[in-house]
């Protein structure tokens, strides 16, 4: 019953995120069409800022959901719940009109003053909603969470065609980044007034709401378990995005656009595997420490597999930009470069910082961190005012990742004995079976090398772990 209850929450999340992938698409290969390349690369300023705005709940979020997974939700009070919910409005909301006063104050008539502006109003949506989000996946109420991502695709998506037909049809010339961001933040408006009726809705989830009794009993419980984690997530994100900082500040908006647009067909790929990280977390702490360590080896393989055999997508990917977005074939470079990191940045997110939680260890996880992102800052220093250069910009990302890779898992295995290292000779044979593949001129033959490559190399080097994902995907066929 635990497995079959496992495999729906994971087809209802993956569902979600299908749609989300979907609306992605045309986010990724539609946008940049409708907007002129300067345009598109201040919206992905303001995304990239955007990503730091999830420190801004200073680890609440991160809190209550260790405090509440793979809790039952009758067993929650909703006294409880509603105090915490409400505290968090009221931090939010002061944070909030910090971050637009100083906008106003600093930045007012400047491209940035808009953009810090709409950060300040976005940074109060997006947390909310991850609060109510992670407190969904907490209690494993993952069908409103598939529903949500539903929602969120199918918004996303209207104003994308919306604004394409209006183009079309000559209403409009396409959109400036402005309106769009706006439109981006009135998606996660709509999310909110959802989640807000998935919870007053009169049933059994019926628990938060806005409530005087602030107190402050377990307040402070929740901060410190979450902080460090919400601190760490942020590490990871920085250490992610310190390449995307470095050409945004000290290349034109023109580079960066077309730097930061690889990273948005890279991003597509990786929300889509981080749906099982959402499932994953809640199982693991019902299995146990010791039951969940004895799964760590097969995990990191299984993400690797699949990982690598997305790449495939490198492929069509190519021959779209070609055809339908020419002015971005530069950034065709950069996502060559860049995509074998998918699987390093999959193991990690998706893996590795789930058991540094289950083993209550993120003190640990954020120690590595933080040596990553030295290392990392470090690095691109260096190579920015050695060679000034997108693609060596590119090139040492991909090394920055393995060594942060490195770190946290090396750490880990060592702490808990767990041997077994093939997945790093793995990494390393795809990832120059990738870059070999890829850097041929005829796309059919490359991709047909490509293929062979990884299963060759796969049948080699995770033969056990293929045989027992393959006997595993029978049984639940099967079943």
């Amino acid at each position: 019953m635990e497995r079959n209850n496992f495999l729906k929450d994971i087809a209802q999340v993956m569902f979600g995120n299908a749609a989300l992938l979907l609306s992605q698409v045309l986010t990724g290969f539609v946008l940049p069409k409708l907007m002129s390349v300067e345009s598109f690369g201040n919206y992905r300023i303001f995304m990239l800022y955007g990503t730091y705005a999830g420190l801004l709940h200073f680890g609440f979020v991160d809190g209550i959901f260790f405090k509440y997974a793979g809790k039952n939700i009758d067993d929650i009070k909703r006294e409880e719940i509603s105090k915490y919910f409400s505290v968090f409005i009221v931090i939010e909301a002061i944070t909030s009109m910090v971050i637009i006063s100083t906008s106003v104050l600093f930045f007012s008539g400047s491209k940035y003053g808009f953009i810090f502006f709409t950060i300040g109003i976005y940074s109060f949506v997006l947390n909310v909603v991850t609060f109510f989000q992670y407190f969904s996946q907490a209690i494993m109420r993952f069908g409103l969470v598939s529903s949500a991502s539903l929602i969120q695709a199918a918004t996303i998506s209207i104003i994308i065609v919306s604004v394409l037909v209006s183009k079309l049809v000559g209403f409009s010339n396409g959109v400036n980044y402005q309106t769009y961001v706006l439109m981006y933040i009135g998606v996660y408006c709509v999310l909110l007034v959802f989640y807000t009726f998935g919870y007053k809705n009169g049933n059994r989830y019926n628990k938060i709401s806005i409530t005087g009794k602030y107190g402050v009993n377990g307040i402070s419980e929740v901060f410190k378990i979450g902080l460090p984690i919400t601190i760490a997530y942020q590490i990871s994100n920085l250490t992610l995005n310190l390449d995307n900082q470095f050409v945004s500040m000290f290349f034109s908006a023109r580079t960066f656009a077309k730097y930061s647009f690889a990273y948005n067909l890279i991003s597509i790929t990786v929300s889509v595997v981080l749906a099982v990280a959402m499932v994953l977390f809640p199982y693991l702490n019902k299995l146990g420490k010791a039951a969940a360590l004895k799964q760590y080896i097969n995990n990191i393989d299984y993400i690797l597999l699949f990982a690598y055999a997305s790449l495939i997508s490198y492929y069509p990917v190519r021959i779209i930009i070609q055809w339908f977005l020419p002015k971005y074939q530069e950034s065709l470079v950069y996502f060559r470069i860049l995509s074998p990191g998918v699987a390093i940045t999959l193991c990690i997110t998706a893996i590795v910082s789930n058991y540094y939680k289950v083993m209550d260890d993120n003190i640990r996880y954020l120690r590595n961190g933080c040596i990553s992102l030295v290392i990392t800052l470090i690095l691109d220093t260096v190579v920015y005012f050695t060679f000034k250069d997108v693609i060596a910009m590119a090139f040492v990302s991909l090394v920055e990742l393995a060594i942060w890779y490195t770190i946290e898992d090396v750490s880990f295995r060592i702490k808990y004995n767990i041997k077994n290292f093939s997945s790093y000779l793995y990494i390393g044979l795809m990832v120059v079976a990738f870059e070999v593949a890829t850097g041929m001129q005829n796309v059919l033959l490359s991709f047909i090398i490509y293929v062979c490559l990884y299963i060759v190399i796969s049948l080699l080097v995770m033969r056990r772990s293929m045989k027992v994902l393959s006997q595993k995907l029978i049984n639940i066929v099967r079943y």
